[in-house]
C-alpha cells in the first residue's frame, strides 16, 4: 500500500494567520510537525502497517519549503518528501501509484464565514467555481487523485472546511478530524493537542481498516467549467491572455478542462500570474 499525503498548514492547529510562518518560525515548525508526526503514528500503530512500503509527503504551502527533509526521515524510513515551488499538479504532485490520499492541515474555500485564512488556491482569487459549484482546495484536489482512481480516505483540517465537506455534504464521505474552531479570519479556538494527537491516531487507523478499494471517488465530474473571480481587474486583465481563458467580466475569467491535472495545472498558471 502506498500512502499520499498533501501537506497544507492553514488549517494546522497552533497556527491563526499567515504571519506565523515568518513571525513565529519556531512555533509554526514545531506545529507542523507535531501533527505530520500524528499522521504518522497513526499508520504505525495501524493494523496495516506492514502493508505500507511507502509515504509520500507533499509540501504544498506557498514555496512548498515548510517540512525538514531530516526530521520527516527520521519518523518513518517510508517517508519521501517532495517539496519546491513551481512544479507540475502543485498540491497533488506524484498521485499516481497510490492507493489513498490523506489532506493534512486543509482549510476553508475562499469566503466560507469562520474559515480561518480562508482561500482556494490564491489569496487573489475571491472566488473559484467548478461546474457552478464553489470549490475549496480539497474538492479541486479531489478531483485530481480521481484522475488516478486514488480515493480520499481523510481530511485534517478547521471547522470552516469541516462545515464545507461534511455539513454541506460536498465530501461527507470522508474520515474528518477538526483541528481548531475558526471563529474568523485570524481569531480561532485552538483544540489541545493531546485531544488532537490521539484523535488523529484513531482515525488513521480507521481509515485504513476499511476496503479502500471502495472508497468514493468524488461527485464533481468532467468536464469542469471553471470560473476564477479575482480580487481585481488588474488580476484579471493579465490571465486573460492566456490561451483557452475567456474574460466573463470585470473580475470573473473562465476555462473548461477535461482532466483534473488540466483543471489544477490551468489554476496555478492564474495563481502564479497574479503573484507579480
Amino acid at each position: 500500500m502506498n500512502i499520499f499525503i498533501s501537506f497544507d498548514m492553514e488549517g494546522i492547529a497552533g497556527i491563526d494567520r499567515f504571519s506565523d510562518e515568518i513571525k513565529q518560525t519556531k512555533r509554526y515548525s514545531d506545529a507542523i510537525h507535531a501533527h505530520v508526526r500524528a499522521v504518522v503514528e497513526g499508520i504505525q500503530h495501524s493494523s496495516r502497517n506492514d502493508e505500507v512500503e511507502h509515504i509520500t509527503i507533499v509540501d504544498s504551502h506557498g514555496e512548498g519549503k515548510n517540512l525538514d527533509y531530516l526530521l520527516l526521515s527520521e519518523m518513518d524510513p517510508r517517508i519521501e518528501l517532495i517539496s519546491g515551488y513551481p512544479r507540475k499538479d502543485f498540491m497533488m504532485t506524484a498521485i499516481e501509484g497510490h492507493d489513498i490520499a490523506f489532506f493534512l492541515g486543509y482549510h476553508a474555500g475562499s469566503g466560507h464565514h469562520h474559515g480561518n485564512m480562508n482561500h482556494s488556491y490564491s489569496t487573489h482569487f475571491h472566488r473559484v467555481t467548478v461546474n457552478d459549484i464553489k470549490v475549496s482546495e480539497a474538492m479541486i484536489n479531489q478531483i485530481v487523485a480521481k484522475d488516478y482512481d486514488v480515493p480520499v480516505g481523510l481530511v485534517i483540517g478547521d471547522s470552516g472546511l469541516y462545515g464545507q465537506l461534511i455539513l454541506e455534504g460536498y465530501m461527507p464521505y470522508v474520515e474528518y478530524v477538526v483541528t481548531k474552531e475558526s471563529l474568523g479570519h485570524n481569531a480561532v479556538r485552538h483544540k489541545n493537542f493531546a485531544l488532537l494527537r490521539r484523535e488523529i491516531v484513531e482515525k488513521v487507523d480507521k481509515v485504513l481498516s476499511k476496503d479502500i478499494m471502495s472508497l468514493p471517488l468524488g461527485d464533481i465530474y468532467a468536464p469542469y467549467r471553471v470560473v476564477v473571480e479575482t480580487n481585481r481587474t488588474l488580476h484579471a486583465d493579465k490571465v486573460e491572455i492566456v490561451p483557452g481563458i475567456s474574460r466573463l467580466d470585470g473580475y470573473r475569467v473562465g476555462f473548461t478542462a477535461e482532466t483534473g491535472t488540466e483543471l489544477i495545472d490551468t489554476l496555478m498558471t492564474l495563481e502564479a500570474m497574479c503573484r507579480v
